[in-house]
């Protein structure tokens, strides 16, 4: 019998973030794709995806926001955990230039629409190495996917985080997370005082400024998931 895995996408990303990682993975491995509900903060994702999972316990990764809701939840709900990866996110707050930044843009987009991801803003999530024009594509297919409804969802109810360290150091699972060292968009430093708090916890950096890591390296995402997986 297989092993189920389930997945939560980030910011403005959906089922189509995975599909690089995916011939990767061990055979053995079924996969769930989640959304993320429009319309919900982290209490109310957490319970929606403990209303609708059907598994006691589940294998839960995710990228991005993705990453911080699948923390969240198991934070919440603990005993519907069997294992967590968490990659390219550090589940923390965020910084006040950021949510000013956000809370600025969700503003113009709210009064002058929505009018789509910029490919300067797309290849700034890319290593250097990996900015190719598919990849941007990619992105910003994604992005064109969801559209305005889903940006302004997102920036609305998932912006404002708080610190979740201390429940890293609390949970019986095994956990990793996986992040790029020099990823701007994650706080690397606060990462590294992860290390030794928790003998199920490991924290993973790769090389390179990339943030997209299941399309920029999915072989390697997809070695450690398959390794993960078969964590006792």
């Amino acid at each position: 019998m297989g092993k189920k895995l389930y997945l939560i996408p980030g910011t403005m990303c959906n089922q189509k973030l995975w599909d690089r990682v995916v011939p990767y993975l061990h055979s053995s491995i079924e996969l769930g794709y989640l959304a993320i509900p429009r319309g919900k903060n982290f209490d109310e994702l957490a319970a929606y995806y403990h209303q609708i999972l059907s598994d006691d316990r589940v294998n839960l990764i995710g990228f991005s926001l993705g990453g911080y809701i699948a923390t969240w939840f198991a934070m919440l709900y603990p005993e519907r955990i069997a294992k967590l990866f968490v990659t390219s996110n550090s589940p923390c707050s965020l910084s006040t230039e950021e949510l000013n930044l956000r809370r600025d843009t969700l503003k113009y987009v709210e009064s002058h629409g929505y009018k789509g991801m910029s490919r300067k803003k797309a290849a700034n999530m890319l290593d250097e190495a990996n900015k190719t024009e598919g990849l941007i594509d990619l992105i910003l297919e994604m992005d064109s996917d969801l559209g305005e409804a889903e940006f302004i969802s997102q920036y609305r109810y998932t912006s404002d985080r708080v610190d979740l360290a201390s429940a890293f150091k609390q949970f019986p699972f095994n956990t990793i997370i996986y992040y790029s060292e020099n990823d701007r968009l994650v706080n690397s430093e606060w990462l590294k005082g992860l290390a030794n708090v928790n003998t199920k916890l490991s924290v993973i950096a790769t090389s390179g400024y990339g943030h997209m890591l299941p399309l920029e390296k999915p072989r390697e995402l997809a070695n450690h998931i398959n390794t993960w997986m078969h964590l006792d």
